[in-house]
């Protein structure tokens, strides 16, 4: 449990666990175990953005990180606009024209798009079919990754 992600294992509050979630328990472990350091760091930030996670959400989260991007350093919408139009490979960048680039503009339009959000670990963006909030609130979504993993 070392590896789990320290806004997880506090919203987990491990000390209360019962026998009843010890299947989540080891089905997070196992997700956990795969993980490279930039995923736990994404596992963190969706757990910050989820209030109040059962042991079953974030399980949920946790074996569904494919679905959500995560930019590290990226903390307001000015930081994005410039990160989409200089790093992300989507735009041709010219230094020579940075005072006419509107960061900021460009930053809120992606983000009211995307309904990506900010966390303390950077912005957090919804790639795949279901949002946050439906990914962990949705039982379907653990019952299909149960049997893919069957």
């Amino acid at each position: 449990m070392d590896d789990l992600p320290d806004e997880a294992a506090g919203a987990l509050d491990l000390d209360h666990l019962t026998v009843r979630d010890l299947p989540d328990l080891n089905r997070l472990c196992q997700a956990i175990e795969q993980m490279s350091k930039a995923d736990r760091e994404k596992l963190g930030a969706l757990v910050q953005l989820t209030e109040s996670p059962s042991i079953k959400e974030v399980c949920r989260l946790a074996e569904n990180l494919d679905q959500f991007g995560l930019i590290p350093g990226v903390f307001t919408p000015e930081e994005y606009g410039k990160y989409m139009i200089r790093e992300s490979g989507h735009f041709a960048y010219d230094e020579n024209l940075e005072e006419f680039y509107d960061f900021r503009s460009y930053g809120e339009k992606c983000i009211l798009h995307e309904g990506g959000q900010f966390t303390e670990f950077g912005y957090v963006v919804s790639y795949g079919p279901m949002t946050l909030a439906e990914l962990v609130q949705n039982d379907s979504a653990e019952q299909h990754q149960w049997e893919q993993g069957m």
